[in-house]
């Protein structure tokens, strides 16, 4: 066990002496006020606690004294050589000693080994120079600073696994030819897509930071940082965009590192990720008119282009060969059968109409209904089938060109001023109309 080593030249030889005379090394101890001490914990020369000497007032929770007997019995048995200073100790402390074992000690010292074992074993103090080995141990902690760079990315993959249309508003409505309509609208969907993409990250470290509890004698530490750090770094930086446990990746081995030129590292790593992503496009779609349907017809204005005055002559004159034209035709028999069929005709139908009335329950409502024009039982037309929900019609009373081709496409629903109609409130449904009950 060695204590503090005093500030000495390091160009003049260390004087030491050497001595396994009890009454030498209690004369030295009690000129110190110090007494022997085992050390808990201590690296002693066996597997026991390490002996050494401390000063009566400073014996500590982890110290135990013993008697000098007890002591100079550990030392012969354990074969010891006390290395000491001479001089009184300039501090506080005890001043440099040590025990050592007999071997080393010869191994140290410049005299020969044949002379310094008979010193010793006649009980004599030797003084010599010793060769000293000094086995330093430090802790250092390194922590080095690494920079990542991407110098090359590709995406290997890139699927549109699914899309969700989330709104659809039409800005504009024009013709373009006879038959041709042009749409202007402005979508919002969200795209959901399965992605691979390599990376080729290069990492070097720009940044050295050492605490140690000694100095070292060199202004430069040589680091060779291991790999798998330079790739927790790069996971843990803002390279990847995936959010991933550094610890899981490293364990499956599935990123390539090797050393460049200098002190760079080059990493290769593939990343899967699932993105969402939220698109506004605004497009112009063109549709072409496969059929035409007069829905409604308002005369909003009238002009004479040309007129004039005829005869009341020559206009019955022109009824009249009209009339005597349609009776040479008939003829007498014709008419009779005429009428007579024309009534048996007439009753027939009458009474066929009232043994097969309509079955309203046989209506059934469906999303190729809406765009139909809306009429009530005398022909009058009263709106557009704007929405069916279920088997309810929803009905816009004043529908306008771009209403009409919502609805045919199914882009709309109702308003707030549509009304709806049941399909019990519905007698009949052809291709282009649906017919209501009158209240």
């Amino acid at each position: 066990m060695a204590n503090e080593t005093p500030p000495s030249d390091p160009d003049a030889p260390e004087q030491r002496r050497m001595t396994t005379d009890p009454e030498r090394i209690r004369e030295w101890a009690e000129a110190r006020d110090a007494v022997p001490v085992s050390i808990r914990g201590g690296e002693g020369h066996g597997e026991g606690p390490s002996h050494s000497f401390a000063r009566r007032d400073e014996i500590g929770e982890n110290h135990e004294e013993y008697t000098w007997d007890e002591f100079m019995e550990t030392f012969d048995d354990e074969d010891l050589v006390f290395v000491y200073h001479e001089e009184e100790p300039t501090g506080e402390g005890l001043g440099f000693f040590e025990m050592v074992e007999r071997e080393r000690a010869f191994e140290r010292a410049d005299l020969g080994r044949d002379e310094l074992e008979d010193s010793l074993r006649r009980g004599e103090t030797v003084t010599t120079e010793i060769v000293e080995t000094q086995v330093v141990e430090t802790e250092i902690v390194e922590r080095d600073t690494i920079e990542s760079e991407v110098i090359d990315t590709e995406l290997v993959e890139r699927e549109v696994v699914d899309s969700e249309l989330l709104s659809r508003d039409v800005i504009e409505t024009e013709f373009v030819g006879e038959d041709r309509l042009e749409v202007t609208v402005d979508e919002t969907r969200l795209d959901t897509i399965e992605e691979l993409e390599r990376y080729i990250v290069e990492s070097r470290v720009v940044d050295i930071d050492i605490e140690q509890d000694e100095e070292i004698e060199r202004d430069t530490v040589e680091t060779d940082i291991e790999l798998e750090s330079v790739q927790r770094s790069i996971l843990e930086s803002d390279v990847v965009r995936s959010s991933v446990t550094p610890d899981d990746v490293l364990e499956r081995e599935v990123i390539q590192s090797q050393r460049t030129e200098g002190d760079a590292v080059r990493s290769e790593l593939i990343e899967r990720r699932t993105v969402e992503e939220e698109l506004d496009e605004h497009l112009r779609m063109t549709y072409l008119l496969e059929e035409t349907e007069l829905v409604e017809s308002e005369i909003i204005g009238s002009d004479v282009i040309e007129g004039e005055i005829i005869d009341v002559e020559e206009y019955g004159a022109a009824d009249s060969a009209e009339a005597g034209m349609e009776t040479e035709t008939g003829g007498a028999a014709g008419g009779e059968a005429t009428a007579s069929t024309g009534t048996e005709a007439g009753a027939g139908t009458t009474d066929e109409a009232m043994d097969t009335p309509m079955d309203a329950s046989a209506v059934e409502l469906s999303r190729d209904d809406q765009g139909k024009a809306v009429l009530d039982e005398s022909g009058q037309q009263i709106g557009m089938v704007a929405e069916v929900e279920g088997q309810t019609a929803y009905v816009d009373p004043e529908p306008g060109l771009t209403d009409r081709l919502k609805a045919r496409l199914d882009w709309g629903s109702h308003g707030d001023d549509d009304y709806p109609v049941e399909s019990s409130q519905i007698t009949e449904i052809t291709d282009d109309e649906v017919v209501v009950k009158s209240e």
